[in-house]
């Protein structure tokens, strides 16, 4: 690569420009006073590739394109090749493989932290990383994904807490989800093992292979060996684990999701830090509330305890439920031996976004809208 146009007095300035075109993004990538922002895009980019992928863009893209920007950093377009597949690898950014024909067609596109570069560090991951992360969470991001109020994950019950007087949508369906995948990947979960690197290892769990990742995403699992495809067969059967184990099911907000997170209270990055919101309940986009019948609760204690939200206390020795912590999971409907609680369908029903593509669409529509109401235009 031709580094003249790269060298510069500031070592830091490559991964500034980069934070700043990141911030760009539906998700984005806000500065802090501490700098930590840039200490986890230096564990991904060298300052010739931060140059290079602040010339990419969120919505994918062929090389060319990219090339045309950039033509005077890199010798070639097939140098270019290189320098975004070592990008790719190290989990920078995404790829997508538009088929045309008998042919396939390479796109790129720039990523989101999270949900993105973080969870493209599971083979990566180091303690330093990981604490880095979590500083930044404290930081800067938190706010940042918590400024529309659109979460990126939406939460769905657990199998054997619906009934059929529910009426449950197809994606409120965990078993419909699975039936759909065209295909179904599994990987070690990146905030657990996050957790283990830091000597705080889950408190729900043993399970480590807890996130799904589902229909195209596959390949891109795949190719660089994160985790391992399976059967919806063997899908059901961890899920069945999953649920044993009393943790949340979070498909991806859409539709058609192309992830499903496996989550608890004491691990999951986004569940820990929604907690800390004055408001978490602003960010959940769930169907359901539990309720508790109070002249059956024997207050034996178990529902508080498997609640990954701390949504449930004990009052004069029966079991309460605060609705504005309770994201519906269901796991205290299973849990109870006496029948004392049981899910709740809200009336006001949340529709996800029919895909990914559309939900962050919808995200950059609401970052334009706070932005006016800031300036005073609406």
């Amino acid at each position: 690569m031709h580094n003249s146009n790269l060298i510069t007095d500031d070592p830091n300035a490559s991964y500034r420009k980069l934070q700043k075109h990141l911030n760009q993004l539906p998700i984005g990538y806000p500065a802090t006073e501490s700098g930590v922002e840039l200490r986890l895009l230096m564990y991904v980019f060298t300052p010739e590739e931060a140059e290079i992928a602040v010339n990419m863009r969120f919505i994918p893209e062929p090389i060319e394109k990219i090339y045309r920007r950039v033509k005077k950093k890199v010798k070639s377009i097939e140098e270019l090749k290189q320098i975004l597949n070592n990008i790719y690898e190290k989990g920078g950014l995404r790829i997508k493989r538009k088929i045309e024909g008998k042919n396939v067609k390479i796109l790129y596109q720039n990523a989101f932290l999270a949900v993105g570069m973080f969870e493209y560090q599971v083979k990566r991951l180091t303690k330093a990383y990981y604490e880095d992360f979590e500083q930044y969470m404290e930081e800067g991001f938190r706010d940042e994904f918590a400024s529309t109020k659109i979460n990126q994950l939406r939460t769905i019950p657990v199998e054997e807490s619906i009934t059929p007087e529910h009426n449950v949508a197809t994606y409120d369906q965990l078993k419909q989800l699975i039936e759909n995948a065209s295909r179904i990947s599994i990987m070690e979960c990146v905030c657990r093992k996050g957790k283990d690197l830091i000597g705080k290892p889950c408190k729900q769990t043993d399970m480590r292979e807890l996130c799904f990742v589902l229909n195209d995403s596959v390949e891109h699992v795949l190719n660089l060996e994160w985790g391992r495809e399976i059967s919806k067969e063997k899908a059901r059967e961890i899920f069945k684990k999953i649920q044993e184990e009393g943790l949340i099911i979070q498909p991806g907000n859409a539709q058609d999701p192309n992830y499903i997170c496996c989550c608890c209270g004491c691990c999951c990055d986004l569940i820990t830090n929604i907690k800390k919101l004055e408001k978490p309940w602003e960010l959940y986009y769930t169907n359901y509330y539990a309720l508790v019948d109070s002249d059956l609760c024997i207050g034996c204690e178990t529902c508080v305890n498997i609640c990954q939200m701390e949504a449930i206390n004990m009052n004069n020795s029966v079991a309460k439920v605060n609705i504005y912590k309770c994201i519906g999971c269901g796991n205290c409907i299973t849990s109870c031996s006496e029948d004392a609680l049981k899910l709740i369908k809200k009336k006001t029903q949340k529709v996800p976004p029919k895909n990914t593509t559309e939900l962050y669409l919808k995200i950059m529509d609401k970052k334009a809208e706070l932005r006016r109401i800031e300036n005073g235009i609406m």
